[in-house]
């Protein structure tokens, strides 16, 4: 998989594991989009790493998916990658 040059979609990306892949990620020069529903995370990534797109969406919401999906593809029509790494941490 050719990880340079990408325009990349995570769920998730503002804790964690999708953090992680947020940071390594972005420091390949890929166009990063973070998905996040936890908006003290989404400000922690967004400072960390400026050049990311941030959406704030509820994945278990199948509306919210749907208006993700539209803002994402029409806003970055050469998205590539998704990373599906949304989750609840009990």
């Amino acid at each position: 998989m050719k990880l340079t040059s990408n325009t990349i979609l995570i769920t998730g990306g503002a804790g964690g594991i999708g953090y992680e892949l947020t940071k390594q990620l972005t420091a390949l020069g890929n166009t990063f989009l973070s998905r996040a529903a936890i908006k003290p995370r989404w400000d922690r990534a967004k400072a960390a790493f400026p050049k990311i797109h941030t959406f704030r969406s509820d994945v278990s919401d199948p509306k919210a998916i749907a208006t993700l999906y539209e803002e994402v593809t029409k806003q970055f029509p050469e998205l590539n990658i998704l990373i599906n790494n949304a989750g609840i941490n009990a």
